[in-house]
């Protein structure tokens, strides 16, 4: 770090924080491809139904992929439409013993765990997995950038050093911020290959102690990866987002800069962020 490197750090999530891409890459893409993938069909709502409430409607939103699978999967099958008409099972136990292997949940710790734990399930998921990010790719597509990001991302980049933080593969976060001209304000683009979101941040920060790191996201990964690097936190509403980023930009971030954004204040937004993602879904 040089001497004239900026002191303080921001890193932002991306997908629901920067980029209102959460519900259309669910509904675009992840979701109908998973459903052909694996055979779903005859019960395409039900799945539908879990995979809005684990990756955008719940306190999961937002987790890794995989992990988001895992627990829709579960959640599918104890769907009460889904039992009711006899429909069988997903097996969820090879996927379970990736999750909890310790490993990344990225797609390369996935290929490198199926060369000693074969599984026609999990090779399926991969593919899966890859065809998604070809079809975001392939298609071209722009999501829309939340009000007040471009000009908020300018102020922070013209005060500190910016990364995105993100699970998203390294190309589609490029892709997506390099549509708006969003990577002209960003230092460093972290994506799910440098691992998880904690070590993320340490290579954003640059050996800057934690208390010059602010985090901003839209989930509780991203409070958790904040709290276990030991940086602040800012939330993004899901809904409010653009509320969000005025009172980022006006209030918090000055705050933020003059060592004045106090636990209490961040506690504050954290119950209101809490209050927003409920834990179980109406039907359970």
């Amino acid at each position: 770090m040089s001497p004239a490197a900026p002191r303080a750090c921001v890193a932002l999530d991306s997908d629901g924080t920067v980029l209102d891409t959460m519900a259309p890459k669910q509904h675009r893409f992840l979701q109908p491809m998973f459903i052909e993938a694996f055979g779903l069909q005859p019960q395409a709502a039900a799945y539908r139904a879990c995979a809005d409430f684990v990756n955008l409607f719940s306190a999961t939103r937002g987790i890794s992929r995989f992990n988001a699978i895992l627990l829709t999967l579960e959640a599918f099958n104890a769907h009460p439409d889904v039992r009711a008409a006899g429909f069988p099972p997903v097996p969820t136990a090879d996927l379970r013993a990736f999750v909890e292997s310790g490993l990344p949940l990225s797609a390369d710790a996935l290929a490198g765990w199926l060369r000693d734990h074969p599984s026609p399930f999990l090779e399926t998921l991969l593919a899966w997995s890859h065809a998604v990010n070809d079809a975001i790719l392939a298609s071209g597509a722009v999501f829309d950038v939340f009000p007040g990001v471009p000009s908020a991302l300018a102020a922070l980049h013209a005060r500190c050093r910016v990364g995105i933080v993100s699970q998203s593969p390294e190309r589609v976060l490029r892709q997506d911020w390099g549509a708006h001209g969003l990577l002209a304000h960003v230092d460093l683009v972290a994506g799910q290959e440098l691992g998880a979101k904690p070590a993320q941040l340490a290579a954003l920060a640059e050996g800057r102690p934690p208390a010059d790191v602010l985090m901003v996201g839209d989930a509780f990964g991203d409070l958790n990866a904040a709290r276990a690097f030991g940086c602040r936190f800012f939330p993004i509403l899901p809904g409010r987002e653009g509320e969000s980023w005025e009172r980022l930009t006006r209030e918090v971030f000055p705050d933020f800069l003059a060592g004045r954004y106090a636990p209490e204040r961040e506690a504050e937004l954290v119950d209101a962020f809490s209050a927003a993602l409920p834990e179980r879904p109406a039907w359970a």
